[in-house]
């Protein structure tokens, strides 16, 4: 069965006009699909790719389901090429999957600078297993030094049950963190807490798109000496149980950088159970649309917003913007709140669509030869606030900003963004970063 299969796949590429990224024509093919074969996963369990395909046996092939189940099985990131054919033979009219693998069991060099800023640069070394046993399980673990030195192992098992579409998670996690709050220095001065946690997760995978679980762990924050506000506790150190309940809807076609597709991600975390001192309720929720718009063009849109309840709510668990969340033209600054919401919207073109390249020129793995990119110019509006609890929510305290620029989907998920930002202040700025579009 596998030689029939190479047979076949090696004929259809042959006489495909192009070889990467291969999608029918507008007038190739179309019918109702008998069955579908998978070929060049070495490795990888066949379920694995069939599970996140929307076009099953009896359903009738379209070019935007194709290109859809293509980004999906993309997003495993178990692949560097990822190719769907639809052709009949004997009257048998069939999908064949024809993917390249990763390698799976890779160590890397860890470098970078912590929140963008080159002041603050880390380092280390990592090792990960995409792919155990062939069932998508990954394995990680890393050590960085630096700034904000860390050590973290996790493993993730999208299926432990597959009749039950069960998944599972675990981690334990310690790092030295510098204060971010700019208030708190100001009063203070600068300081480091020790923070370790160690966290499962137990979900079920109710259909392609949705999920709900729930995590359980245990997080332990030492400040050097105590003052109100770092931590809970006057002993200067918080122990206490979390406990997290999550649904998320995802049915965008390419994770890293969607072009098509809902996100709703909502989740409530109870931070302390009366075992310590801490005792507070965070609340999220994170909605992302997509929107393909004639000739080449794409709508996107994102509205995040986290509220909390309950009892004090130390530092180190405050929102900001700044590192993890930024708004565009307030890019480096910090702002600070119990509270945070954030919307951005964004009207991209793609000059290059993803597609992928095998690079010959280099001596390379075929594994680390075949390289996907893609390119688009962009206009985007972001705007921002942070606050505390019986402040009120104004236009005068919100962060905004307009502007566009040009993005690249790199290698292996990479995204880098080149962008010029005007703010409501009245300052203009260029950052370059490196991470994934709203």
């Amino acid at each position: 069965m596998k030689t029939a299969l190479a047979a076949l796949t090696a004929v259809l590429v042959c006489s495909s006009a192009a070889q990467q990224d291969t999608i029918p024509p507008e007038d190739g093919p179309r019918g109702m699909i008998d069955t579908i074969f998978v070929t060049g996963n070495e490795k990888t369990k066949e379920y694995v790719i069939l599970d996140e395909m929307t076009l099953k046996p009896g359903i009738v092939l379209t070019p935007e389901a194709l290109e859809f189940d293509r980004n999906r099985i993309y997003n495993l990131g178990l692949f560097t090429r990822v190719d769907i054919y639809y052709d009949s033979l004997n009257a048998v009219r069939f999908l064949l999957v024809d993917v390249r693998e990763r390698w799976f069991l890779v160590p890397f060099p860890v470098f970078g600078f912590r929140d963008g800023d080159a002041k603050r640069v880390y380092y280390g070394a990592g090792i990960i297993h995409n792919n155990i046993g062939g069932r998508n399980q990954k394995l990680y673990a890393a050590i960085t030094l630096g700034y904000d030195p860390s050590f973290n192992v996790s493993f993730v098992d999208p299926l432990l049950d597959r009749k039950e579409n069960l998944y599972g998670r675990a981690s334990v996690a310690y790092s030295r963190v510098r204060n971010k709050s700019e208030a708190e220095a100001q009063l203070t001065g600068d300081y480091d807490t020790d923070q370790f946690g160690v966290s499962a997760t137990l979900g079920k995978r109710f259909s392609l798109y949705q999920t709900a679980g729930v995590t359980a762990g245990f997080q332990s924050v030492t400040a050097p000496e105590y003052f109100p506000g770092r931590t809970v506790s006057t002993t200067g150190k918080d122990r206490f149980i979390i406990g997290t309940l999550m649904y998320t809807y995802d049915s965008r076609d390419l994770f890293e950088y969607a072009s098509r597709g809902v996100l709703a991600g909502l989740s409530l975390t109870q931070n302390g159970f009366g075992e310590g001192s801490v005792s507070y309720t965070r609340y999220a929720a994170d909605l992302r649309g997509y929107l393909p718009l004639p000739e080449s063009f794409t709508f996107a849109m994102r509205w995040y917003g986290t509220l909390v309840s309950g009892g004090e709510v130390p530092v180190y668990g405050h929102s900001y913007f700044g590192y993890g969340d930024r708004v565009r033209g307030y890019y480096h600054d910090v702002d600070e709140g119990e509270n945070l919401m954030l919307t951005a919207t964004e009207v991209r073109f793609s000059l290059l669509a993803p597609r992928t390249f095998k690079v010959s020129a280099l001596p390379l793995p075929e594994a680390f030869a075949i390289w996907r990119f893609g390119v688009s110019l962009v206009l985007f509006a972001d705007a921002g606030t942070t606050w505390y609890r019986g402040e009120a929510i104004s236009l005068p305290t919100m962060l905004a900003g307009v502007g566009g620029g040009i993005h690249f989907l790199l290698p292996y998920g990479v995204v880098a963004r080149l962008e010029y930002a005007h703010n409501n202040a009245g300052r203009n700025e260029w950052t370059l970063a490196f991470r994934g579009a709203i």
